[in-house]
């Protein structure tokens, strides 16, 4: 499967704006993954969201809307659960799905930044590895906030790319790759910035949860960090050999091959009530 960090070869992730890539059809296809690698990172989310029934439910960035329809099962038919991305392509997959599944469910096309919702319209408000992505993470929760009802509960949670360990021989290089790959990202470290986003919102109550993200495959992590291929794109822009790129992806691959990779990260989470 195309890593959605392929995309670094032209020096940028493809998320701020999904349509415009070249390749926008692998997207659907990778966020489908994630959701399965993220299995019980994504359960976690939803017991801190707490849908109820009847609860009217904001998620941002749905993507192809693996959430949005989970969440929709929890508010029922009297509820309603609305999943915004700015890819037509993403909402179009969405849709198809909701249909399917004939589930309480509505996708549009729009602006993290500016969502076309008026004030207190919603019980929640999620968003999730999207703040990486944006060019103004504030002004995102910002309308998180405005369009969530006082009492309402806002979640916002990210991978921090400065937390990511795999189990690798060189620890030098593994230092340098890194360091180095994930400043391809906009905001590589926003999950850490979450609570105070939050509390500067105006947010009450902001809880901070840690969720582990472990990876036993290579595919996986390659998946959703690049890594497979980020020593050999350092390499050719001289932060760091030829050979020592070399002898890292033929580390990883053995231990892939061997059953012995490993790599873990973090979901940060930030919630509160508005």
């Amino acid at each position: 499967m195309t890593s959605i960090f392929d995309q670094f070869e032209q020096r940028e992730t493809g998320f701020d704006d999904v349509d415009k890539t070249s390749n926008s059809g692998a997207f659907p296809e990778y966020l489908e993954r994630m959701a399965a690698d993220l299995a019980a990172v994504k359960r976690a989310l939803h017991r801190l969201l707490d849908p109820r029934p009847g609860q009217r439910i904001l998620d941002v960035g749905c993507g192809t809307g693996v959430d949005v329809l989970a969440v929709a099962e929890h508010v029922g038919p009297d509820g309603w659960v609305v999943g915004m991305d700015n890819s037509t392509v993403m909402v179009d997959a969405a849709r198809k799905q909701a249909v399917e599944r004939g589930l309480p469910a509505e996708f549009v096309v729009g602006d993290a930044h500016e969502p076309a919702f008026p004030d207190d319209t919603f019980d929640s408000a999620r968003s999730e590895r999207v703040l990486q992505h944006v060019a103004d993470p504030s002004r995102v929760v910002a309308e998180l906030v405005r369009v969530t009802k006082p009492g309402g509960t806002v979640l916002v949670a990210d991978l921090d790319h400065g937390m990511w360990a795999p189990d690798a021989e060189d620890r030098e290089t593994t230092r340098t790759v890194l360091a180095r790959w994930f400043d391809y990202i906009a905001n590589p470290w926003v999950a850490r910035q979450g609570p105070r986003l939050l509390r500067s919102a105006g947010v009450k109550d902001v809880q901070v949860a840690v969720l582990p993200v472990v990876m036993t495959a290579l595919e996986a992590a390659d998946a959703m960090t690049g890594l497979g291929r980020a020593a050999k794109l350092l390499a050719a822009e001289g932060v760091i050999s030829a050979e020592q790129a070399q002898a890292w992806d033929d580390d990883l691959r053995r231990r892939h091959d061997e059953g012995l990779f490993f790599m873990c990260g973090a979901m940060l989470v930030a919630h509160g009530r508005v």
